[in-house]
């Protein structure tokens, strides 16, 4: 393969663009012009690529003629205003959220359901799934197939990072404040953020479930390609930087084996399986930073025989935005472009 792409990517600049840049360049991907956009006010003109600056280009004024592959590492709101406009002449990739209900445009997990790229063309539009559906769907991919779930109950530890470069400011800020013996003036969380667990990531709707949960569950029966599988899960924020890590219960059709779970998660692309059922990986030494989606504590549900248990963790921005974006490129350029 020849053929170098050019590229766009909306989002933080010194957030998730930083780190998406880190990744293309480990991966070696075929770049000929790549263009950082800035979604949000941003004081940085330039960023680095391959040991050069790169200048931060305008949203309102880019000419999307000029690009083979836009990313949208950005929120509904930017996606709603740009993608339409995008589309029209280059491929997107969209993390937003903001196509959940659109069957026109495929959801794709690479590991899970690659070859649903093929149906970029529909709308010239694929989505990606949230960091914390990407995570979840592939450590259960494979218990799924081959044993089939019934339902699955996701608790949800995402980390200040959720909502972006300024979740990451705000609990710095608020910690530094708080051992300073200051008082806290206002909020990017619901409430307070430092030494405190926030139950709420987006907005509520009339039922008391937020677009984040309502956002997992539909994601993870599409990529799983099963309506009726039951999901039911709450979000939590907690005062970490980056990483996400979730309590599962999962209730298969039929009782089975540790050891068979475990053999599938084994099988499974881009798994780290614990030792043993009391082993878990160290969020800061083993996780963050890294592109593997680690399961520990995996174990019998004392109180149901067809429940299994287990702690999935990931980097939320190295693995489930920058990682999952660049696979679905790669597969999309070097095989459908």
């Amino acid at each position: 393969m020849n053929k170098e792409y050019n590229i766009a990517l909306i989002g933080e600049i010194d957030g998730c663009i930083e780190t998406t840049l880190e990744v293309l360049l480990k991966r070696d991907f075929a770049i000929n012009n790549i263009f950082p956009i800035s979604s949000s006010e941003s004081e940085t003109t330039s960023v680095m690529y391959s040991g050069k600056p790169v200048d931060v280009v305008e949203l309102e004024t880019f000419d999307w003629q000029q690009v083979d592959i836009a990313l949208f590492l950005s929120d509904r709101e930017v996606a709603q205003a740009w993608i339409p406009v995008a589309k029209e002449h280059c491929v997107v990739i969209d993390i937003s959220g903001y196509y959940l209900e659109s069957p026109e445009v495929p959801l794709v997990q690479v590991g899970v359901n690659d070859e649903d790229i093929a149906r970029y063309s529909d709308a010239n539009i694929i989505a990606i799934p949230s960091p914390e559906t990407a995570q979840l769907t592939l450590a259960i991919k494979q218990i799924h197939q081959e044993v089939g779930i019934k339902r699955v109950t996701v608790a949800g530890y995402q980390s200040a990072s959720a909502i972006g470069k300024e979740g990451v400011s705000a609990l710095a800020g608020e910690t530094a404040r708080l051992l300073n013996a200051k008082s806290i003036e206002q909020h990017k969380f619901k409430q307070q953020i430092a030494f405190n667990v926030v139950p709420q990531i987006d907005e509520f709707n009339e039922d008391g479930i937020d677009f984040s949960e309502l956002r997992l569950a539909a994601e993870t029966r599409r990529l799983l390609n099963d309506p009726e599988m039951v999901v039911s899960t709450t979000q939590v924020v907690v005062p970490m930087f980056y990483g996400c890590s979730q309590a599962v219960h999962i209730v298969t059709h039929y009782p089975v084996e540790l050891e068979e779970v475990a053999n599938a998660l084994h099988h499974s692309d881009n798994i780290v399986l614990a030792g043993s059922v009391t082993e878990y990986s160290n969020m800061i030494d083993d996780v963050v930073g890294n592109v593997e989606v680690h399961v520990g504590r995996l174990r019998k549900d004392t109180c149901d025989a067809a429940g299994i248990n287990m702690w999935v963790s990931a980097d939320n921005v190295h693995y489930g935005i920058a990682t999952n974006a660049v696979l679905v490129m790669e597969k999309l350029a070097y095989t459908y472009l």
